[in-house]
């Protein structure tokens, strides 16, 4: 398959090129020509809700720019993250959220707020979010990263960092195309323009995304994990539980680990007023990083969710611009499919479907004026009116949303208990200011606080502060020193969740269970503190050194506890774990960082590379998913219309969540482009993941005897593609 695609590349580049090939014969063609700073510096908007260059942001913060993505071959977020320093992203690692995401060491992908063109798209009720190819990044026009806990600004669950990403501006039609292996495809549609030619004509865009792979047969390429799968499950054999070695029949079908996803943006602009629709979809196997010895890696096996987000914004500025009135109004969906369902040993090998729904209504209202010249100020208010119903336990049939859930009969597995449901209400309103100095010796001072009443859980407070300096009028260094607090709301997902089977028994007690995890509703948020500094020193032009050392403390860190035995229902379990706020984490480290630009000729070389240690301790053990030593690098060879792209990833050894280890890794890719001239709009790439195709592993997410070891990784796979503007 791979060669085919590599020779369809080369017939589709070869037609293309040739007048470029020709234009570069008589003086050459410069193609991509931003200068470092254009490619480093471009200004965003995520750190203060005002525009800065990321060097001057009181904050760690990255803009990849859409030239950037096209140099390097990145299409969803996943493949952005991967290369960021202080992300470690841990691919088909986990059965809910599939690839499993750390910043400086915190894990879990909640603790994350992403936005798109700063409307929040990930849940505010803090449910369980994949990082998928629903997250595209075709029609982006930059991506800004922010690092560190944001709470000051954006309140709940910005814990680890804020990720806003900025969609095309322009008029036109963007439409593409890929396939590769694993009958891995994608397509884009993307339109926008103007009804009528005056300036303040109505305004409408429109973006559509959608990717599907069936994924390589795992059970073929690491044999060894899939020992069970390859012989006792050919006979049609399982385990009947983590806590016994006795074995149960179940029907054999094919393996199956297939994923999708789609992305639709659609928005209207009037002036300063601004409506829009934001809808996702993701699917992925629910038994992903699970041993086959106890799930089955079968079609039907699915975790689906899907979200959206309704929004309207206006932008109020008086004519003489001494200050600006934001209003934003959201209403937020979020719902794990009813068709999603587990087949493991912890639902008895039945059909254990699962259903979840949030609707979270939004108010923002934000104002930004300058009472000296120098000395800007934001403040706003926020309210949120949530309305949950829980991840349930295994459902023995699909539910029915257009009835009630008592309605429909659901019982615990293995006995005649009615299912618990719970409906949840609850709000939560902010205020929050940020402050601006004028610089004084060449130094700007910024300070933020945020408070937020939740009827949930109560009050909390979150400062932040940091100090910028540029020693000299045209100095080439920039130097930080940066404080920041987050908290991360406890989730219905954690206060709420609960699973497990029943077995008969003759007795009197009528059933009991080995396993059961139980609600627990007496919970309050994580806390996070952290400081960092940063350091950037330009030599000349074209090359850029930075440092980011960082310490973060988290306090009533969420964790799942085994409790020990007692009941359910009544009935005896010998096995309750329920979520809990116990511990402690730290987690510390520094990112040393270097990018450059090199003209020699006709050609142009854009290498970076970045190293980062990251520590940390849980409870004085190891902290999960995360390694020690990160190395990424790579380069972007230009000449003409050509980018030729290889990277590099190195990872040592991580471990799991209880305390398995994981082996290091070095995986390479390559991404290749040709952008035919303007007035055509025509472009062509090739990508190969895993270039060497090596056998490595991610930490998989959940630990117990359940979880294999390592979540294999896929081999080598190479696609090819082509976008058309016109």
């Amino acid at each position: 398959m791979s060669g085919k695609i590599i020779t369809l590349f080369i017939a589709l580049t070869c037609c293309a090129a040739a007048p470029a090939m020709s234009q570069e014969a008589s003086g050459g063609v410069e193609f991509f020509q931003s200068t470092l700073e254009d490619i480093l510096d471009t200004p965003l908007l995520a750190a203060s809700y005002a525009e800065e260059k990321p060097s001057d942001a009181a904050a760690t913060a990255y803009v990849i720019t859409a030239e950037t993505m096209d140099k390097r071959g990145y299409f969803t977020l996943a493949d952005l993250l991967e290369d960021m320093p202080q992300f470690q992203v841990q691919r088909n690692s986990d059965v809910r959220r599939l690839n499993l995401v750390s910043v400086r060491g915190i894990p879990y992908n909640e603790r994350i707020v992403i936005l798109y063109d700063g409307v929040r798209v990930t849940p505010p009720t803090g449910d369980l979010l994949t990082i998928g190819s629903q997250f595209s990044l075709k029609n982006a026009e930059r991506v800004e990263i922010v690092l560190g806990p944001m709470s000051s600004v954006y309140g709940a669950d910005a814990f680890s960092g804020v990720i806003n990403v900025v969609t095309r501006r322009a008029d036109g039609v963007l439409a593409g195309g890929s396939y590769g292996s694993f009958s891995t495809r994608a397509g884009l549609l993307s339109a926008a323009g103007r009804r009528g030619n005056a300036k303040d004509a109505p305004r409408f865009s429109v973006a559509y995304d959608a990717a599907a792979s069936d994924g390589p047969e795992l059970p073929d390429l690491y044999r060894k994990d899939y020992a069970w799968y390859n012989g006792q499950y050919q006979q049609g054999l399982v385990r009947q539980s983590i806590y016994s070695t006795a074995t149960v029949g179940v029907p054999v079908r094919p393996y199956d680990a297939a994923e999708s996803g789609s992305f639709l943006d659609a928005r209207i602009t009037l002036g300063d007023f601004e409506a829009g629709l934001i809808k996702m979809r993701e699917s992925h196997s629910s038994s992903i990083g699970v041993k086959p010895e106890y799930t089955l890696y079968t079609d039907d096996a699915r975790f689906i969710t899907g979200y959206w987000t309704l929004y309207a914004r206006h932008a109020y500025t008086p004519p003489d611009e001494s200050w600006k009135l934001t209003t934003l109004v959201s209403h937020y969906r979020y719902m794990i499919d009813p068709e999603t369902k587990f087949i493991n040993s912890f639902s008895s090998y039945q059909d254990a479907y699962k259903y979840a729904s949030a609707q979270t209504s939004y108010f923002e209202q934000a104002l930004s004026f300058e009472p000296a010249e120098g000395f800007p100020v934001l403040a706003g208010v926020t309210f949120q009116d949530n309305s949950v119903l829980p991840y349930t336990s295994d459902l023995d049939h699909k539910f029915d949303t257009e009835k009630s859930p008592a309605s429909q009969g659901f019982v615990y597995t293995g006995s005649t208990i009615a299912v618990d449901f719970y409906s949840l209400r609850y709000s939560n309103t902010g205020a929050f200011m940020r402050v601006q100095t004028p610089e004084v010796a060449n130094t700007v001072f910024t300070a933020g606080l945020r408070y937020d009443y939740n009827t949930a859980y109560g009050e909390t407070w979150n400062p932040r502060a940091g100090l910028v300096w540029k020693p000299g009028e045209e100095s080439r260094g920039t130097f930080k020193i940066l404080y920041g607090e987050a908290y991360m709301a406890p989730s219905p997902f954690y206060t709420h969740k609960h699973f497990g089977a029943f077995i008969a028994t003759s007795t009197a007690a009528g059933y009991y269970s080995n396993f059961f995890h139980v609600p627990n509703e007496d919970m309050k948020p994580e806390k996070v503190r952290s400081v960092e500094a940063a350091a950037a020193y330009n030599f000349g032009h074209g090359l850029r050194v930075s440092v980011n050392p960082y310490y973060n403390k988290v306090s009533d860190l969420i964790q799942d506890v085994i409790t020990g035995s007692g009941t359910f229902h009544g009935m005896p379990v010998y096995n309750i774990e329920k979520a809990m706020n116990t511990g402690t984490m730290e987690s510390y480290g520094a990112t040393l960082k270097a990018d450059a630009v090199v003209v020699s000729g006709h050609w142009r070389f854009e290498p970076w590379a970045a190293y980062t240690y990251s520590g940390g301790n849980l409870d004085g053990g190891v902290v999960p998913f995360n390694s020690e030593h990160t190395a990424q690098g790579g380069v972007s060879l230009l000449r003409g219309r050509w980018v030729v792209t290889p990277k590099l990833l190195y990872r040592s050894h991580c471990h799991d969540a209880d305390g398995g280890r994981v082996g290091s890794f070095v995986t390479a890719d390559l991404y290749a482009r040709y952008t035919a001239p303007r007035a055509s709009g025509f472009s062509v790439y090739m990508q190969v993941k895993n270039l060497f195709d090596r056998r490595y592993y991610n930490a998989a997410y959940g630990g117990g005897a359940d979880h294999m070891d390592g979540a294999p990784q896929n081999p080598f796979e190479a696609s090819a593609g082509f976008s058309f503007k016109f």
